[in-house]
């Protein structure tokens, strides 16, 4: 009960902060300060990364006491992406072709558990990732604790950014280009 539990949990904040919500019975999970979602790369000029600052969760499950998850999805709003520099984030939108796709979006599909001790459950979330209008299917591998009043996941993912048709960003007439393996990272409490 309580690994289905926990996996219950980690699937809500795969991606960032909780900004909405629906299960049966209304149960509510709330993500705590300090949570982040961070994007990382790199570049012919420095490393650079990038804050997810709005994802939005939508899960159901069709019993509390079975903790049965029904569907999760998950969706980024890609101009709540930031890296402070207005320029690096322009060119973002552009590449993630925000116009067209302004979402990218977790499909979970099934959970595997890959070890657990008395601190922590090591959990490969399986699911369909769409981005640019591209979808495909990624494993996550993501670490929970077992102790305390909170539950805290953390993890990283690392994809490449052609994989989903994204042409990596270049600046000043192609003298900065952008690497085309990122990843996000991620590390979030919830109560």
């Amino acid at each position: 009960m309580k690994n289905k539990f926990i996996l219950f949990t980690i699937l809500l904040g795969f991606f960032g902060s909780i900004t909405a919500q629906k299960v049966t019975e209304n149960v509510i999970l709330g993500i705590k300060i300090p949570s982040t979602v961070l994007i990382k790369g790199t570049s012919t000029l420095h490393d650079w990364e990038s804050v997810v600052q709005k994802t939005d969760v939508a899960f159901t499950v069709n019993n509390l006491n079975d903790v049965h998850i029904e569907t999760l999805i998950v969706e980024v709003d890609v101009l709540s992406i930031k890296s402070g520099k207005k320029v690096m984030d322009k060119l973002t939108y552009k590449a993630l072709k925000a116009d067209e796709y302004p979402i990218i979006k977790f499909l979970f599909k099934k959970g595997e558990i890959i070890k657990e001790d008395a601190n922590f459950i090591d959990i490969k979330l399986v699911g369909d990732l769409s981005i640019a209008g591209v979808t495909k299917n990624v494993a996550v591998n993501t670490k929970i604790n077992k102790l305390g009043e909170s539950i805290m996941l953390k993890g990283a993912h690392k994809l490449k950014m052609t994989d989903f048709g994204i042409t990596p960003p270049k600046a000043l007439l192609g003298t900065i280009k952008t690497g085309d393996e990122i990843t996000i990272e991620f590390n979030l409490t919830f109560e």
